[in-house]
């Protein structure tokens, strides 16, 4: 791969028009996806000031030529498939949603439940990075990506299952058996979920009737499968059901807690994710109506408490007029740790820059919706410690 500096091709760039390519930082990663609408002219300048690079090889498809001949820039070695077990948490999580991909698109394939396994223990060692980062990562996914949402989903799930499990007290095995659950709770159903994020028209017969059913056929599928695990069985078959009854497909008055934490975890991530019809919900808003939505559930409040009020990866507002991302929850619900994205008068930062909400004068007021275009903020600038992991 060769790079270009965006400064090189400033002359495709405007405010108010899409990236006509995609942009990159100096070691070939993807910082921002072609079509990313340039908003200002202030984005503008905050982008050909931060020395990010365009493929060369993208630039000339698109017909767009450098204004003038570059330097060469060396050649970068082709890039090695990442083991979601190696590399920063950030290579890591990729990783898992490329394996992931793959794999709950094909429960029929000879080891598919030795794999699972596997992905189960590469969740497991996401564990080891803290927290505040982990959530984060669920909450910065690209929710423009809609064909994979299945897949994004189910991680997300297994993420808050394992997170919530550890708080509870379970042990590996029963840990193991929740994050298992939730990557194969949808099975046969991920592509319709991709399908139902991007349409904006009413469901199907027919996709009503595979809502309806998936989580008896996902485990009917385990079972094929060979999974004789009583317990993750019935997860799944039961993570639609309510205590109390009016869940599906069976209705029933009392499923597991196995179960109530899948449907929760479901239920909850679900809001932070956006769709073609809807944006993500900002974080108030969303444990909000989750909490009204789930009266008098314990597994519901500890769940909010695990995320915050202010969740990593969300925006907020700052007393003093400044919009940040919490990139950590802080010693007290309302006092997040931030890094600002914009000065008072709403102009972009060339640079993030950290803040202590602690203080009166940049206190958190509020939890702010994504804005019409999703920021895209590189996680290694606000989690460099992670860059070594």
């Amino acid at each position: 791969m060769q790079l270009l500096p965006l400064a090189d091709l400033s002359h495709a760039l405007a405010p108010g028009q899409p990236l006509p390519f995609n942009v990159r930082d100096g070691q070939g990663h993807l910082l921002l996806a072609a079509g990313y609408l340039v908003d200002s002219e202030a984005t503008l300048s905050a982008l050909l000031e931060r020395g990010i690079f365009v493929d060369a090889q993208e630039a000339a498809a698109t017909g767009i030529r450098p204004a003038q001949a570059p330097a060469a820039a060396p050649a970068l070695p082709p890039k090695a498939p990442v083991d979601p077990t190696q590399g920063t948490p950030f290579e890591r999580w990729d990783a898992l949603c490329d394996r992931l991909a793959r794999l709950l698109a094909s429960p029929g394939e000879q080891y598919f439940m030795q794999r699972v396994r596997e992905a189960c223990q590469h969740v497991l060692a996401l564990d080891n990075v803290n927290a505040d980062l982990q959530l984060y990562l669920i909450l910065r996914q690209d929710h423009g990506d809609f064909e994979r949402y299945g897949v994004y989903h189910s991680l997300h799930v297994a993420c808050v299952c394992s997170l919530m499990a550890q708080r509870l007290g379970w042990d590996a095995l029963d840990r193991q058996r929740i994050i298992g659950a939730a990557l194969t709770m949808n099975l046969g159903i991920i592509d319709l979920q991709g399908q139902l994020a991007r349409q904006a028209t009413p469901l199907t017969r027919r996709q009503r009737e595979l809502i309806d059913g998936h989580p008896q056929r996902a485990a009917r599928l385990l079972r094929d499968a060979g999974l004789d695990d009583a317990e993750w069985l019935e997860a799944v078959q039961d993570h639609h059901e309510r205590s109390g009854g009016g869940g599906y497909p069976l209705n029933r008055m009392h499923p597991g807690l196995r179960s109530q934490l899948l449907r929760l975890a479901d239920q909850f991530t679900a809001k932070h994710s956006a769709r073609a019809t809807r944006p993500a919900l900002p974080a108030q808003l969303a444990a909000r109506q989750f909490f009204v939505e789930n009266p008098g559930e314990r597994m519901a409040a500890l769940m909010i408490k695990e995320f915050g009020i202010y969740p990593p990866g969300c925006l907020v507002r700052l007393a003093s007029g400044e919009i940040a991302i919490v990139v950590r929850r802080g010693v007290t619900a309302n006092t997040p740790q931030v890094v600002a994205l914009t000065d008072r008068s709403g102009r972009v930062l060339p640079a993030p820059v950290t803040l202590d909400t602690g203080r009166a004068a940049h206190a958190v007021v509020g939890s702010l919706p994504e804005p019409r275009t999703r920021l895209r903020i590189p996680a290694q600038w606000l989690y460099p410690e992670a860059q070594a992991a």
